[in-house]
């Protein structure tokens, strides 16, 4: 639990960092950006403690789909923030540990006991309260977002991805594993650079690629973290404490910002705080 709670940590970072970045430099390039770092980091990694790559070779498909999926919702997330309102896309996109945890379970057989997937439960139900307002949320259901297709669609290729990384952690070895996933996720982005070249060649070195190269760094802690404890525990628990990372992106939006909780999101950081405790317990 403690290793999923770091990866919350680094992505709750990376989340907020990289909405500042987004608003510099564009979100395609903050996330490319991002994603670079992350790649040559591992790369730097596998080098310098020799590990071999040779157990990928069984997995090799593993990896690719891995990188697909990632790529797929990266792109995907981004775009139903683009067209619809983070009120609607955010808590929708916390549902990824819910698929995650059945794929573990359903594939790989994992069994938590009750206590841990009810602690679980109670953590995603409050990740969701935490990162919307009920009323908007209500909103932007009923009157059919534009991002709402998109938003359910990033949650379903977050929670796949994940879980295909813890797997291929387990089999392989965080560090392999993780390098493998970062360089075919690069491979992935591809496309991207040809689809928004006119963006990226603008990106100059300043600000906000800094900010956008921070953002990479704390999804850096995120992945390795996440990466280290499917090796070491079970993936379903990892996957439910990480999925708590909305509560850091707003607790920091708050002390910055000076951004308002409505009632609805201290009950979830209640629910939270509730969810953690019994996931510790179990």
């Amino acid at each position: 639990m403690i290793f999923g709670l770091f990866a919350a940590l680094g992505w709750g970072l990376a989340d907020f960092f990289g909405a500042l970045a987004g608003r510099r430099i564009g979100s395609v390039s903050a996330v490319v950006a991002g994603q670079l770092l992350s790649a040559v980091f591992m790369t730097v990694v596998l080098v310098a403690t020799g590990e071999s790559i040779e157990p990928l070779r069984s997995d090799v498909w593993l990896v690719v789909l891995n990188g697909a999926f990632a790529a797929f919702a990266y792109t995907t997330h981004y775009k139903a923030l683009e067209l619809g309102p983070v009120a609607v896309v955010s808590p929708i996109g916390a549902g990824y540990a819910v698929v995650g945890v059945a794929l573990a379970m359903v594939v790989l057989g994992e069994r938590p006991g009750a206590l841990a997937l009810a602690g679980a439960g109670i953590a995603v139900v409050g990740v969701v309260l935490v990162s919307t307002d009920l009323k908007k949320l209500r909103e932007g259901i009923k009157n059919h977002v534009p991002g709402l297709p998109w938003a359910i669609v990033a949650a379903i290729c977050f929670g796949v991805a994940g879980f295909l990384l813890g797997w291929i952690s387990d089999r392989a070895g965080w560090i392999v594993g993780l390098w493998g996933s970062r360089v075919a996720q690069v491979a992935f982005f591809l496309p991207l650079f040809v689809v928004f070249r006119t963006q990226l060649s603008r990106v100059r070195l300043g600000f906000g690629l800094w900010i956008a190269l921070l953002a990479g760094a704390a999804d850096i802690l995120g992945v390795v973290t996440f990466s280290a404890g499917s090796e070491r525990g079970l993936n379903s628990i990892v996957l439910a404490a990480s999925a708590v990372f909305p509560l850091i992106a707003i607790t920091l939006s708050v002390i910055v910002f000076k951004e308002r909780m409505v009632t609805n999101q201290v009950v979830g950081v209640v629910l939270v705080i509730g969810g953690l405790l019994l996931l510790g317990l179990a």
